[in-house]
């Protein structure tokens, strides 16, 4: 019987030490998030709606909760009374701590044109002229007019995904969405001709995916310590923005 005590006080006494140790290791911050894995993180609830409506609408985002604003979301309608009033999301990073996880491409200007005619009153000929730019081809016929590399895109996420060294990261202020637009018809006039010319500008490629629920991957540099995070968010209607919540380790 006194063995058995000897043998359950030595056996109380380890998992107290252990309990000690383990109580006075230092935190290691893990390299690697989970996205929906809430384990030693600061999350930050809003279910809040930014939207454009009559001015800019935006909110400062302080992720790690020290005071200081991280992140930007921006609700904006862009353009002039000729060139029509056009929506547009975007995301700002605020200190030069703070970056986005995302890609480098290449963006390809195309060019497509057609045209279509009619007589009208007074034997006048009509003719249409359509000048299309666009980031993907509408026609086999369709140029290349511009060809510019090293464009940053927001590489975007979904639960479950990875946030980690391995990401690429930039500290910058990006589209999320922006609208299409044209410019007012430019009419010349040749004796018994009439030449109405239209220019479309298409902004439908590498956007951010729209009606849906995503994450954005953040990455928060201080001295040496380097913490992972994430947005979830959605946006509808191109430049409304609903941001459910922010995730960072601690």
């Amino acid at each position: 019987m006194l063995k058995t005590l000897k043998i359950m006080t030595l056996l109380c006494l380890l998992l107290i030490s252990s309990c000690k140790k383990q109580q006075n290791e230092p935190y290691t911050r893990p390299d690697n998030l989970v996205i929906g894995d809430y384990t030693n993180t600061l999350r930050q609830i809003f279910d809040t709606v930014i939207v454009y409506q009559g001015f800019p609408a935006s909110i400062d985002l302080d992720m790690d909760n020290d005071q200081v604003d991280d992140v930007r979301l921006i609700s904006t309608n862009w353009g002039s009374v000729g060139l029509g009033h056009h929506p547009r999301s975007e995301i700002w990073c605020l200190t030069n701590n703070v970056s986005i996880s995302g890609f480098y491409t290449t963006d390809t200007t195309f060019f497509s044109f057609d045209q279509s005619s009619y007589i009208g009153n007074d034997s006048i000929v009509n003719i249409d002229e359509y000048y299309r730019y666009s980031c993907h081809t509408i026609s086999d016929q369709d140029s290349v007019v511009n060809i510019a590399s090293g464009v940053y895109k927001i590489s975007v996420k979904s639960e479950h995904d990875k946030i980690n060294k391995l990401d690429m990261f930039k500290t910058d202020s990006l589209v999320l969405i922006d609208d299409s637009y044209s410019f007012p018809p430019f009419t010349i006039y040749k004796q018994d001709t009439v030449i109405q010319k239209y220019e479309y500008v298409y902004n439908n490629c590498s956007t951010f995916p729209q009606d849906d629920v995503h994450y954005i991957g953040i990455r928060i540099v201080k001295g040496n310590e380097v913490k992972y995070g994430w947005i979830k968010l959605s946006v509808i209607d191109i430049n409304k923005i609903i941001i459910y919540e922010t995730t960072v380790q601690k």
